[in-house]
């Protein structure tokens, strides 16, 4: 599966931006077999989201925006979208189920509880997204403070700063 990820950073320039977006999610990969990363390969520059008339070109930095530009805010406004869908799925799920029988049934001197798991998988993703736990549906992600919540860059702009970049990257999982 896919999704598109919107990835801030501090640079000095587009270029600059972007190099830093890919490093670091390179470096989070470490090989193509760690198994610490949530993803598995991407698309720095936006992937099949991209402008590009090649989507997997992974060089191309036409759609990285500078805070200036209005498609900052809509790049942010997008993920928050996405993110807020995210959220009232889980939510929704989470309301579904019958907690009191799922924590009776589950047998500690047992093995996994597959089912059990399933049914509070919504619960995980719900504390997730509450904690800025970055995962397939976060849609942005600060390398800078290591956060999917937006405020510290929305807290950094309101402080003045003028070097905040996004980067679209499409991530496979």
């Amino acid at each position: 599966m896919h999704t598109i990820q919107y990835i801030a950073t501090q640079a000095d320039d587009v270029d600059h931006a972007f190099r830093s977006v890919k490093y670091y999610l390179e470096n989070q990969m470490d090989d193509e077999y760690n198994l610490s990363s949530w993803y598995d390969w991407f698309v720095t520059g936006g992937g099949r989201w991209s402008t590009s008339d090649d989507p997997y070109n992974d060089e191309y930095t036409g759609d990285v925006v500078h805070q200036s530009s209005p498609k900052f805010q809509e790049y942010l406004d997008k993920a928050k979208e996405f993110r807020q869908t995210s959220l009232k799925e889980y939510v929704e799920q989470a309301n579904k189920a019958d907690y009191n029988k799922i924590i009776n049934d589950i047998d500690v001197s047992g093995g996994d509880d597959f089912r059990a798991g399933m049914e509070l998988y919504s619960i995980k993703k719900l504390y997730d997204i509450a904690l800025g736990i970055w995962d397939f549906n976060s849609y942005f992600f600060d390398i800078i403070n290591d956060s999917a919540n937006m405020i510290h860059v929305k807290n950094s702009l309101d402080n003045g700063a003028k070097d905040w970049y996004l980067v679209p990257v499409d991530f496979h999982f």
